[in-house]
């Protein structure tokens, strides 16, 4: 009997190291070619999952030499695929060309920490500008928001993919297999069979992928107190809606301009900052800028900080 259970055991083994190696011979994609973000593995900062970009957009020398700057204005920023700028080069995004805009119109140095992550939400970023610590004190946090931040993503396999549900202290629940969190993580990291059968069930029940606004309300109003108590401010930039012939206003405006209102933050609506160009001249898709589409948002924002912090 115990041999048979053994020879049996040893059978489901071998079968599922032969489907592994079949999967990755034929070069299965379980994320149906979604963009590859790098293969960093997951970590978490009081129970939110993160992961890193293959070519970040700051290191943490660029956090060290802002802080010790004398007399530097600091920009942080925190957002997602958006701020980051996908297909744009570093020097092209929105923030970097901000950077350079100001050069010249201010007495002061200008240090620009751009930590947007492809695929992070409202909920993540709070937890990168925790993990800052105190290492740096910016005089503004500009936060990018677009309308799936109330949704979470996870890093899987080295790619960003929407997938499971928060509890309701903020950490991560994975609902997809029945198996400890610590070895699905690492299953999901490494195997391409358990992959496949991962997203086999998320997409079979929808349930464990929702929206939830109180994943952007709750960091937010976390992110603008930390802010404020460091002496700076807090800008949303509500990212519009590309999809149309013209740029649109983000659905979530009222609501973003209600919260800002409620807890003293400054939310702005970035369509009107693309000069009332067409949909098709500013954007890659329905939500990305292309490289004209951060010009034009690099030198409103540009001209706002001027007028607000750089007097």
């Amino acid at each position: 009997m115990k041999r048979d259970l053994a020879l049996a055991a040893a059978a489901t083994l071998v079968a599922l190291l032969v489907a592994e190696i079949v999967a990755r011979l034929l070069g299965i994609d379980p994320y149906g070619g979604m963009p590859r973000f790098g293969d960093t593995p997951v970590r978490t900062v009081e129970g939110v999952v993160l992961w890193d970009d293959a070519n970040p957009r700051a290191s943490r020398d660029d956090v060290a030499r802002a802080a010790a700057t004398p007399g530097a204005f600091i920009v942080l920023g925190l957002g997602d695929s958006i701020m980051y700028g996908v297909r744009q080069a570093k020097e092209d995004t929105y923030l970097e060309q901000m950077r350079r805009a100001l050069a010249g119109r201010t007495a002061r140095p200008v240090a620009v920490i751009n930590l947007a992550v492809p695929g992070y939400n409202t909920l993540q970023e709070d937890a990168v500008y925790r993990e800052l610590g105190d290492r740096l004190a910016p005089n503004v946090v500009l936060l990018h928001y677009w309308s799936d931040d109330a949704r979470m993503y996870r890093a899987v396999g080295g790619y960003v993919v929407e997938f499971g549900d928060m509890s309701a202290d903020g950490r991560v629940v994975v609902r997809a297999l029945p198996i400890a969190p610590a070895l699905n993580d690492l299953l999901l990291l490494h195997s391409r069979l358990f992959q496949l059968l991962t997203q086999a069930v998320v997409a079979i029940d929808r349930r464990v992928v929702v929206a939830d606004w109180s994943r952007v309300a709750k960091p937010l109003v976390a992110i603008h107190e930390r802010v404020r108590q460091a002496g700076g401010r807090l800008v949303v930039l509500a990212s519009p809606d590309l999809g149309g012939d013209t740029a649109r206003p983000n659905g979530e405006l009222p609501t973003l301009r209600q919260l800002g209102t409620e807890h003293g933050f400054e939310v702005i609506d970035l369509a009107p900052w693309l000069d009332d160009e067409p949909a098709s001249a500013v954007r890659i898709d329905g939500c990305h800028l292309n490289a004209d589409g951060h010009r034009r948002i690099a030198e409103h924002l540009a001209d706002s900080l001027l007028t607000h912090d750089l007097r």
